[in-house]
């Protein structure tokens, strides 16, 4: 399977319909993403998949054996190339030849201790003096697993306060933005995205670690993606026939500029995904598969995990606020969201009313049947200028 350099996300939907007939993928030296928001998130989760349908995969690289570790250093700044290399069982030059895995590994060691460190100017690549995302993922069983951006106490690994998270976000944007536009997200209610990632980030530590069976998962990661990300107003209203939210969402915040900026934070996890972990506390045994699941079925269980007070641990006044909790930050954000799990792909668009909001998002793709997807991607987007 040959991953092409430029991809759109209905594209990475149809390279599902491939899965089950070829273990080995091809990614290219660079991958330069257009035609919409989350694009990296959203490949990474394919890659998730598309390790976890076969006992043996293996990704196969442009480069002769001798300049494999080369190209392995540069696949890893992406959030697709990080994800490929840690789930892939196998890695093999352009001329098949085998690459020692344990080599591999260390060839991104130095960006492994930049996630653990918390150095995000060198979490992925730079252009120019900015770094053009920032990186940070947690591998299981990784002698690093627990990284310092997100956790503390690492003898018994707790997740960092609110508050820290909300440094974290300011800190990443500071370092892709103008002053002018970190002024601009600062109005915009910048902090609150701190609390939607401490949210998201807390939910992937609690559900995505291990399966349906409570096992932890040899191989899965689960963290997040800071982009900056451009839009035309002709990129919006190429939109407008396939996903007209999202392009009323851009178009409004256009006045004079033709090109908007936006910061995209993308959550990534492989974990089980939000209905099947629910379903599977909710029946009080493991839920396997969403075959046999209706689709209406899967989108209430998913819904469920959005609202008050529902919960999978042990119930106390604040069970179950953490995704209810970061809607209504994504409300006082304005922010434009997109989740996919299971067989669904949804969004919403928040502008800010003064009220408790609920989850009550659309369906992309025009009520086309989507492929079962490992994990959960939730994509958040607020306008910079």
């Amino acid at each position: 399977m040959q991953i092409s350099r430029k991809l759109n996300l209905y594209e990475i939907e149809d390279l599902y319909q491939s899965l089950g007939t070829d273990p080995n993928l091809r990614l290219p030296r660079s991958m330069s993403h257009g035609g919409g928001l989350g694009v990296d998130a959203a490949l990474a989760q394919f890659i998730v998949t598309w390790a976890r349908a076969y006992d043996k995969t293996v990704l196969h690289l442009y480069s002769p054996a001798d300049e494999a570790i080369a190209q392995i250093t540069q696949l890893a700044h992406s959030a697709a190339g990080f994800f490929a290399l840690i789930m892939c069982s196998e890695v093999h030059a352009q001329d098949h030849q085998l690459i020692d895995r344990r080599e591999a590994l260390m060839a991104i060691r130095p960006l492994v201790d930049a996630m653990f460190a918390g150095d995000l100017r060198n979490t992925s690549n730079l252009r120019g003096a900015r770094p053009t995302a920032i990186n940070l993922f947690c591998v299981n069983n990784a002698k690093r697993e627990f990284i310092k951006p997100f956790y503390f106490d690492h003898s018994v690994p707790k997740v960092q306060p609110r508050t820290w998270f909300s440094t974290l976000v300011e800190t990443s944007s500071k370092l892709m933005t103008t002053r002018s536009d970190q002024g601009a997200l600062l109005r915009s209610g910048l902090p609150a995205l701190g609390s939607v990632l401490w949210e998201l980030i807390s939910n992937a530590d609690q559900h995505a670690v291990t399966d349906v069976d409570g096992n932890k998962y040899k191989k899965a990661l689960r963290g997040t993606s800071i982009k900056l990300n451009r839009m035309s107003r002709q990129d919006a209203l190429d939109y407008s026939d396939v996903e007209p939210e999202l392009a009323r969402f851009i178009l409004k915040r256009f006045v004079k500029a033709e090109v908007l900026e936006f910061l995209e934070i993308s959550v990534i996890d492989s974990g089980p995904g939000l209905a099947r972990r629910w379903l599977t506390v909710k029946e009080e045994r493991p839920v396997e598969s969403l075959e046999g699941l209706s689709l209406e079925a899967e989108l209430e269980a998913t819904l469920d995990c959005f609202k008050k007070h529902v919960t999978s641990k042990t119930q106390s006044p604040n069970s179950g606020m953490g995704l209810h909790n970061a809607v209504q930050a994504l409300n006082k954000l304005k922010a434009f969201v997109r989740v996919r799990t299971g067989r669904l792909s949804l969004h919403q668009a928040f502008h800010g009313r003064d009220e408790v909001m609920e989850f009550e998002p659309s369906t992309r793709f025009g009520g086309r049947v989507l492929a079962a997807v490992e994990g959960t991607v939730f994509t958040i987007c607020i306008p910079v200028n």
